[in-house]
């Protein structure tokens, strides 16, 4: 608490109250305000990055992200014991609303959109690289999968695989008709975009109160706007009972914020449908690297494979919603 009230200090809070809600997190009263304290995860090559989440967003007057206070001497952190600390104003987080969720991160990264020059050819090199390993791993599964039927007796873990293996056809299927509809599409665009990203995009940091605020913008990056979207499905939808249509059927919020091009829809959808984590955990299992009980793995291999049936249920809506409708009309959505 002696470092909480030294970081405070430099602020000119004097706290009545200093209440810890997490590892990370206090919760400063101080008789006219309450305050979030944050101890951060940030370096002395990471701070520089973030600090510029805040020039950026005060720039374009982006008014999604919840702001930091300034310290006495006008910096947006106080470093402590080479620890990073900063002040926010402390926001009560109310039920989630999946809408303004998808409309706040929408606006951040139209706001901050950027087109840059791409080599086409480089890129389309690189993705008949992954549609061959795609190939290779739909071996490898059937292999295990073989292996695992020919037991006398499967363990949990394999009557899982033996169950999930219609699905995972699927996906490899799916994941085929996608990258070649990327490479196509990619052949016609010459331009890749870049938005700010948040870059660990979950509920947990969003909080709605008069507005939705975004907070905790320590691995914030410039890439393209769906690796948010990824980071965002893969994360959320692993639970058991988050159903695909709750996170599907509000899209269009986002699209009307940042229209996606059909390029980075199907670049999304084959993010999703990617089955690396599934078969490495295949794979440590039967090398037995895993040092966790049988119940463990059980469960992070269901995870993924719930991440994966999303994917499908995604490859469907893309499909049925965005197929017909050519980039032009997207721009138009746009404008």
């Amino acid at each position: 608490m002696e470092t909480v009230k030294k970081v405070l200090t430099s602020y000119a809070v004097y706290p009545l109250k200093i209440e810890q809600i997490t590892d990370a997190l206090y919760r400063i009263e101080d008789g006219n305000r309450v305050y979030a304290l944050k101890r951060s995860s940030l370096t002395n090559k990471s701070v520089a990055n973030w600090e510029n989440v805040f020039h950026q967003v005060n720039a374009q007057n982006i008014t999604n992200v919840l702001p930091v206070y300034l310290t006495k001497h006008r910096k947006l952190y106080e470093q402590v014991n080479g620890t990073v600390y900063y002040l926010a104003p402390w926001v009560e987080g109310n039920r989630q609303s999946i809408e303004r969720l998808y409309h706040c991160i929408g606006n951040v990264h139209a706001k901050t959109k950027q087109s840059r020059p791409i080599d086409v050819q480089l890129i389309e090199q690189s993705f008949h690289t992954y549609k061959n390993q795609c190939k290779e791993k739909h071996k490898q599964l059937l292999t295990y999968v073989e292996q695992f039927e020919s037991n006398t007796y499967m363990s949990p873990f394999e009557l899982l695989i033996c169950t999930h293996y219609r699905d995972l056809e699927l996906v490899f299927l799916e994941t085929h008709k996608r990258v070649d509809q990327f490479i196509q599409e990619n052949n016609e665009e010459a331009v890749w975009n870049y938005s700010l990203c948040h870059g660990s995009l979950k509920f947990s940091h969003f909080l709605n109160e008069n507005q939705t605020y975004l907070i905790n913008w320590e691995k914030a990056q410039y890439e393209n706007a769906i690796q948010d979207l990824v980071d965002f499905f893969k994360y959320e939808t692993i639970v058991y009972d988050a159903s695909a249509e709750s996170f599907i059927r509000p899209f269009t919020t986002y699209m009307d914020a940042n229209p996606l091009t059909k390029q980075e829809l199907y670049l999304l959808t084959v993010y999703l449908l990617d089955t690396t984590d599934y078969i490495t955990l295949i794979e440590n299992y039967m090398e037995n690297i895993t040092k966790h009980p049988m119940v463990y793995q059980i469960q992070s291999l269901q995870r993924v494979y719930r991440q994966l049936v999303f994917g499908l249920h995604w490859s469907d809506y893309v499909e049925n919603e965005y197929e017909s409708i050519s980039l032009d009309d997207l721009d138009d959505l746009e404008t």
